[in-house]
């Protein structure tokens, strides 16, 4: 008996937690930007937002991600036209964000809304965070009220959801001045005590990686409306070669494998060194700095050989203060996930995107956490097909478990 009582708690040890029946479910999702980049528009040194600063959703989508397989989109909304726009403006923005919150949840999608510092001068987050009585997060706080205020109008279901700030600090705890969490917990405790229901997500510095989320309250989740926004980027020579607005020498990387079994290290050298020597992007003296650094960071990758084991160990930390903290799996929700597809990419190239894409929402599924794609359609992380077609490229749809649609399938030549 006491074998078979061991046996089975050993068994519900490892079996998935139930959700608590009190946290809003977002399982798989995907962002989508119409809010994220709005246009400008510059009269002699001064930049400015044009009078429709916001793209026009296209009124087919949400049937489209539903038919894919998707439960939620996440929809994140620089919030510079807002707080430039006067009160009418204001309403006619915020308008135009729900009328499109309402058509994603119509056709039966969860909805994330995200507030996204200014884009606009290259703002950034903590330009807002200057105190909780600073003149800038009262601003950005009044901001966030209104917003909360409107979407916890909305029908529950299915489920609409604020995330307070995307990506808000660089640092896992500001150095000097006020750290992020201290404003978050002043807003939160502000939307609750002013009878917000709303579900929120809450996040932590370094970027919201888990480095910082570790670091959150845990007595903040145990209100089951409040729940974990998280992103994961990593390897990130992986996932993020070629971009241009990161580590300088991440623009010229080419090639880089997953996992790092799955290529050798002298193809991606050769790669990166052929995209290096055709750039014009730095001065000879600076280039030859580069290629020091992406042979470094090249080097490293092959040597560390990030696999499905390394995805597993950088989410233990976080499982355990979820453990530690009793937090319900549910309320853990990855809102960005993604590899970029560099220019010149090759078919290897996208057997890596799927292979890491399946292993990253396979772990995040295993334990229990939802996820939210950056981003299906949209280069360069989004998962494009051929040119002209609207539908995923089906290596990298099937990777993190999407229906195609019939149209979307090939059809076998007799």
């Amino acid at each position: 008996m006491a074998s078979l009582l061991l046996v089975a708690s050993q068994a519900l040890a490892g079996a998935p937690t139930r959700p608590d029946p009190a946290t809003p479910s977002f399982r798989r999702g995907t962002n989508v930007t119409w809010f994220a980049f709005p246009a400008t528009t510059t009269q002699g040194a001064l930049a400015g937002y044009t009078a429709s600063p916001y793209a026009v959703p296209d009124p087919a989508e949400p049937a489209r991600l539903r038919a894919l397989g998707f439960d939620h989109i996440r929809l994140p909304v620089d919030f510079g036209p807002l707080l430039a726009a006067d009160r009418t403006g204001r309403d006619r923005l915020l308008g135009d964000i729900l009328q499109s919150v309402r058509s994603y949840q119509a056709a039966g999608l969860g909805v994330i809304a995200t507030l996204m510092a200014p884009s606009l001068n290259g703002a950034l987050p903590e330009a807002f965070l200057d105190g909780v009585n600073g003149r800038q997060f009262q601003r950005y706080r009044a901001l966030a009220t209104r917003v909360a205020r409107r979407l916890d109008a909305l029908p529950p279901r299915p489920p609409v959801a604020l995330e307070l700030l995307n990506e808000p600090q660089q640092a896992c705890r500001a150095q000097t001045g006020t750290d992020w969490t201290a404003h978050q917990q002043a807003l939160v405790a502000d939307l609750r005590k002013g009878g917000i229901s709303l579900p929120l997500l809450l996040t932590g510095g370094c970027w919201s990686t888990i480095k910082g989320l570790v670091m959150l309250d845990g007595g903040l989740f145990k209100d089951r409306r409040n729940l974990v926004s998280a992103h994961f980027y990593d390897p990130f020579v992986f996932t993020h070669q070629g971009s241009t607005w990161t580590l300088p020498f991440l623009a010229e990387v080419r090639g880089v494998p997953y996992p790092a079994s799955g290529g050798r290290l002298e193809d991606t050298l050769a790669r990166t060194n052929a995209a290096l020597a055709a750039s014009s992007r730095w001065p000879p003296a600076e280039r030859d700095k580069q290629r020091g650094a992406a042979e470094e960071a090249i080097r490293w990758y092959f040597t560390s050989a990030p696999g499905r084991a390394a995805i597993d160990e950088a989410f233990a930390s976080l499982k355990a203060w979820q453990d530690r903290n009793d937090v319900d799996p549910a309320q853990i929700v990855f809102t960005e996930f993604g590899a970029m597809r560099p220019a010149g990419s090759v078919a290897s190239d996208d057997a890596s995107r799927a292979r890491w894409l399946h292993d990253v929402s396979t772990a995040l599924a295993d334990n229990g956490w939802g996820w939210t794609l950056w981003l299906l359609n949209s280069p360069p992380f989004g998962l494009e097909g051929a040119p002209g077609n609207s539908c995923p490229a089906p290596e990298l749809a099937q990777a993190i478990g999407l229906t195609l649609p019939t149209s979307c399938r090939s059809v076998p030549k007799r």
